[in-house]
């Protein structure tokens, strides 16, 4: 293992996704969400993704000089096109705008078409709170996740955050997929030879399976079974279906280079705790909070934050082979 500053991997992984032709602006957004992620203690939104994104705008599944833009806005809603590129910038364009229509009407959503991978959606979702908001934020995905009594993939795995502010401390974010785990993490046991937990996946035939390479040529299980399902369900009316971004079975792959762009989207509600009570709402947060505590449990994010924090003064431990990785992608010695 190697000790890499946070600093350092944002850098080089903006030098990389560069020196991969992505316009800076894009290449820092991007190299951010990838260096927090680590700093987190995930890695399936992390570094992981790097090489993967390299190729992708080599082959044009991603478009490195797209540029996010409002092509659509209401008193309270939004539309962005990210242009086939990377879902980041978009998201950072949608953010501050969906602070902005929220403050002004209590309520406000921003949805986002012709989009990528969103990695880490609690980031989105801890910047609303941290701006005083209520916020929710969900994407889809390629498909990969069959419903209960199905083998054919119908869904992503369609991640859903929310972040709520808590009076006089940290936001409470919540950051999950409706399936029973990223696929990330089954290409990420594929690669280290390492069997899935059971109830993970299924085979091609819906026959349950701990095998990683049987379960990518099949398809993964949702989270709570058909509970896990609806909620994809949800995700994808939502993310797709709303802002006219292409459905999970039609999606270009995130983590291969099969298919052509993504296409995907991404859909940030917001909601201003002063259009609903103000001081009250601020009060029952804090007795929600301090339940937590009393029962001797831990705030959801909060393992996050506090991983965040220490990689911030002692780096972020990285296997070897993925240092290596970043500084040859950066160009770096």
């Amino acid at each position: 293992m190697a000790t890499i500053a946070v600093a350092d991997i944002e850098r080089l992984a903006a030098q990389a996704l560069v020196r991969a032709g992505t316009r800076p602006p894009a290449a820092a957004a991007v190299a951010r969400a990838l260096a927090r992620a680590e700093a987190e203690g995930v890695p399936v939104c992390g570094l992981f993704y790097l090489p993967l994104f390299c190729e992708h705008l080599a082959l044009g599944k991603i478009r490195g000089e797209a540029e996010a833009q409002v092509v659509q806005q209401g008193a309270g809603s939004a539309l962005v096109d990210a242009g086939n590129g990377f879902a980041q910038p978009a998201l950072d364009l949608a953010v501050p705008l969906l602070v902005e229509l929220a403050r002004k009407s209590g309520v406000a959503a921003v949805a986002i078409r012709r989009s990528s991978n969103a990695l880490a959606l609690g980031h989105p979702a801890e910047s609303l709170a941290e701006a005083g908001l209520i916020g929710l934020v969900c994407a889809n995905s390629p498909a990969a996740v069959a419903p209960p009594g199905a083998s054919q993939r119908l869904f992503g795995t369609n991640p859903l955050a929310f972040g709520v502010p808590l009076p006089g401390g940290h936001p409470l974010v919540v950051d999950q997929s409706s399936s029973a785990v990223t696929r990330t993490e089954i290409r990420r046991r594929l690669q280290a030879g390492q069997p899935l937990e059971p109830g993970w996946a299924q085979d091609s035939e819906g026959h349950p399976t701990t095998d990683p390479a049987t379960a990518i040529a099949g398809s993964m299980l949702a989270a709570g079974g058909q509970k896990g399902a609806n909620i994809a369900l949800l995700v994808e009316v939502l993310a797709a279906a709303l802002p006219g971004a292409t459905l999970s079975p039609l999606a270009g792959a995130f983590s291969s280079n099969e298919g052509g762009p993504p296409d995907t989207g991404q859909f940030l509600l917001a909601l201003d705790p002063a259009a609903f009570g103000g001081a009250l709402t601020a009060e029952r947060l804090a007795a929600l909070a301090a339940s937590y505590g009393a029962a001797g449990l831990r705030l959801p994010g909060a393992r996050r934050q506090a991983l965040r924090r220490r990689a911030a003064s002692e780096g972020v431990e990285l296997p070897e082979d993925v240092v290596a990785t970043l500084k040859g992608l950066a160009g770096a010695s």
